[in-house]
């Protein structure tokens, strides 16, 4: 029997938010008349405060995955291939498309053998080669036949702000330069969650804004980055937090995934990602 996934809680709870409202995320309206994503929030404060009440911390990495699965879940709601999207809702969570439809095109009982040995071939995690070294990327869009088209850091943080924000800095600095380097035309996100107290320390708050805004401000760094504040209640419940009206529209969340999606529809081929674009054709109507 297979040993469950770091990211096998976030799928049950994904499936069951989804069944609950009798939906899903590709078949979803992902726009609204005014053409801003509707992220689902709601579903983000669940996985979020499921990876807390389990006792997670942002050091073990298990707040991260929370994020990264609902990140990708908005990926393909916007109507990217889900099963090109990492990480993918069931395990294995990173696999070619390409490898999924050759074992489609088998016989049943020959798929069927496929599928029980995949597990020991595909990753669950995504090491991205860039112009200086491997990169593990959180969340992302690629294929056999087109490379890396989404690449998306994510990082969390709960406390300690003014010792760890010079740290993330330099991290995420280092990371954009080496994965556009080698894949200038792959849309490049930086998502970074912060725990709300932050707000409550104008010097950092306005620290982390600045270095957000530095890290989209060259060319061959990132394309799009948001800020995130969330409230943590001692109960264990996290929710995306009011004080992100604070938070300058360019950072937002909104308008984050808004030009995410723009970027790499512009940049892929015109027969590419057919359903992201008649979603968002749907709101020029």
């Amino acid at each position: 029997m297979a040993t469950p996934d770091s990211c096998g809680k976030y799928e049950e709870e994904i499936m069951g938010y989804w069944e609950e409202l009798n939906s899903d995320s590709p078949s979803r309206e992902y726009w609204d008349e005014n053409g801003s994503p509707k992220v689902e929030l709601p579903l983000l404060e669940r996985l979020l405060s499921r990876s807390v009440k389990d006792g997670d911390s942002v050091r073990s990495g298990g707040l991260a995955k929370a994020l990264d699965m609902w990140i990708a879940e908005e990926l393909r709601a916007a109507g990217f291939d889900g099963e090109a999207v990492w990480p993918r809702l069931h395990a294995p969570r990173v696999l070619d498309p390409s490898v999924l439809r050759f074992i489609c095109s088998l016989n049943a009982k020959t798929a069927e053998a496929c599928c029980e040995e995949l597990p020991r071939y595909a990753s669950s995690n995504a090491n991205i080669m860039g112009s200086a070294y491997r990169k593990q990327v959180d969340v992302g869009l690629s294929s056999w036949m087109t490379g890396p088209e989404i690449l998306i850091s994510t990082k969390t943080m709960g406390s300690s702000f003014g010792k760890n924000l010079a740290n993330r800095f330099e991290e995420a600095y280092g990371d954009a330069k080496n994965l556009k380097g080698r894949h200038p035309l792959a849309t490049l996100g930086f998502f970074f969650l912060v725990n709300s107290d932050i707000a409550c320390e104008p010097k950092n708050y306005a620290k982390a804004v600045s270095m957000l805004d530095k890290l989209q401000m060259e060319d061959d760094a990132y394309d799009v980055v948001c800020l995130m504040l969330a409230d943590f209640d001692p109960s264990g419940c996290v929710s995306v937090s009011e004080a992100n009206e604070t938070v300058p529209h360019h950072l937002s969340v909104h308008h984050f995934f808004s030009e995410l999606v723009s970027l790499t529809l512009l940049r892929a081929s015109l027969e590419a990602h057919d359903l992201a674009r008649a979603k968002v054709s749907g709101i020029r109507q």
